[in-house]
């Protein structure tokens, strides 16, 4: 069994002379991915860091001389479902001190050397902070045959690492990482850290070279998007500003972002989603509940009356806005009337899509040692009735588009059935049948749908030359 390695470096020597780093010419990789958005795009820039270095990506764990398993922890079952797929890719792995099995994302940095005793055969640990030290974490790993717990070395700069993005028209594009705020049931701080916000300048140059090789849609991601600028190098730019910005780039048809905090709001972001052509019209707003003592126990730091007026706002001023939401159900000491009231904010806002669970305990934060929390059961039968609103209500809301005309951004073609595939500007989904398939849209083409059928998964249309 290697031992474990506690350097503290980030790929240079004592002496400060940088260390050489690995050959990956020749040597193949496979990346599974867990948890959030974040965390999908980790894993690109991940897998644009090895090929960089000339490693390819193989599809299964068995044909790579690197596996990476980055994880998430947001719940439990995260965990678990992470470890399980670790026991199983064991078995599979190749032989060999060349062979490198690694365990990234959340979870890794939450649970740090714990991992090694967890699954033996791990031999790099890094957490979220740390994907651009991976060249030389591997290298570390390789060169002293020690298992390398990579949560110990300093977060690097927020730089840009190479992307391997899979094909299409859309593409993530990272501007802020971390978390300030102190929810008390949320593990992000501890596992992403402070908030820090990418340089403006480093976000226009990867926007603009994403639209010069084909990309036609932008998501801005971080934990909170609309606190950009608070911390960090963001060349003075607020986020207002910086979607101001990036909607000038030529050949951008579509910006979106996620996720954003009732706290930090504003009447400017407001105005810029409503002006601004390429700002799509879909606020992704978590709420969490409808009682404000739960909110108050959360430490979410606003009331339902606060995120009321957000609300207000938002559908008085942007013509056509989606808002979805996060949910969470069975807190510590919700009681029905709680959880009553959590029902009757979903009826009042009749949100067009909502993400809701079941309140996991985490290690690390403050409400993992409070007790008195509903029963497994209790708290399964309150998340059935509240999915069961949230999709009637979704459900009624796209029925409305039935007989409209949509505008969606061809993402793509179905030759076989003649559909082009796309989403309307408010993120649903959409299945177009073609009436002249010998000239069909090209993916990255914005075309207008007439909706003839609705669910609360998507709409189908059809789209003719006249359309």
């Amino acid at each position: 069994m290697k031992e474990t390695n506690h350097i503290t470096g980030s790929g240079v020597s004592l002496s400060g002379t940088p260390l050489p780093l690995p050959s990956l010419d020749g040597k193949t990789f496979y990346i599974k991915t867990f948890g959030c958005q974040m965390n999908v795009h980790d894993s690109e820039r991940m897998a644009g860091l090895l090929s960089e270095e000339g490693a390819r990506p193989v599809s299964e764990p068995g044909e790579a001389d690197i596996i990476l398993v980055n994880t998430c922890t947001i719940r439990d079952k995260a965990d678990q479902k992470a470890l399980s797929d670790l026991g199983r890719i064991r078995q599979v792995r190749k032989d060999g001190p060349e062979s490198v099995l690694a365990v990234t994302g959340c979870m890794a940095q939450r649970e740090g050397e714990e991992i090694f005793r967890l699954v033996p055969d791990v031999d790099l640990i890094l957490g979220p902070s740390q994907i651009r030290n991976l060249i030389p974490l591997l290298d570390t790993v390789s060169r002293d045959h020690q298992r390398v717990d990579g949560t110990l070395w300093p977060p690097p700069d927020m730089t840009t690492p190479p992307a391997l993005r899979p094909p299409g028209i859309t593409a993530f594009v990272t501007i802020q990482e971390g978390c300030d705020k102190s929810c008390a049931y949320c593990v992000v701080p501890s596992t992403r850290g402070a908030e820090r916000s990418r340089p403006a300048r480093d976000i226009f140059q990867e926007a603009e070279e994403l639209v010069s090789l084909g990309y036609r849609e932008i998501t801005l991601l971080g934990q909170n998007v609309n606190g950009y600028g608070h911390k960090g190098d963001s060349s003075g730019a607020s986020f207002p500003e910086l979607l101001r910005r990036l909607s000038e780039i030529s050949g951008l048809h579509r910006i979106r972002f996620t996720t954003s905090h009732p706290n930090d709001m504003s009447d400017e972001l407001i105005e810029v989603m409503a002006s601004s052509a390429k700002v799509m019209p879909h606020l992704h707003l978590p709420v969490q509940s409808g009682s404000d003592r739960i909110l108050e126990k959360m430490q979410r730091g606003y009331t339902l009356e606060t995120y009321r007026q957000w609300v207000t706002k938002v559908r008085k001023n942007i013509s056509g806005v989606s808002l979805t939401t996060d949910l969470i159900v069975g807190f510590c000491t919700e009681t029905e009337e709680d959880f009553r009231q959590t029902m009757e904010a979903v009826e009042e806002f009749c949100f067009d899509g909502a993400f809701s669970f079941i309140y996991s305990p985490r290690p690390s934060t403050p409400a993992h040692a409070w007790a008195d929390t509903p029963s497994r059961e209790v708290a399964v039968e309150r998340l059935e009735r509240l999915q069961k609103l949230v999709e009637k209500q979704a459900e009624a809301r796209n029925g409305k588009l039935v007989g409209q005309e949509v505008e969606i951004l061809v993402e793509k073609w179905d030759e076989e059935n003649s559909m082009a595939i796309g989403r309307t500007p408010q993120f649903q989904t959409v299945r177009a049948h073609v009436d002249a398939p010998s000239s069909p849209p090209f993916p990255g083409d914005l075309v207008q749908v007439r909706i003839t059928q609705a669910s609360r998964t998507g709409l189908r249309g059809r789209l003719s030359p006249n359309a």
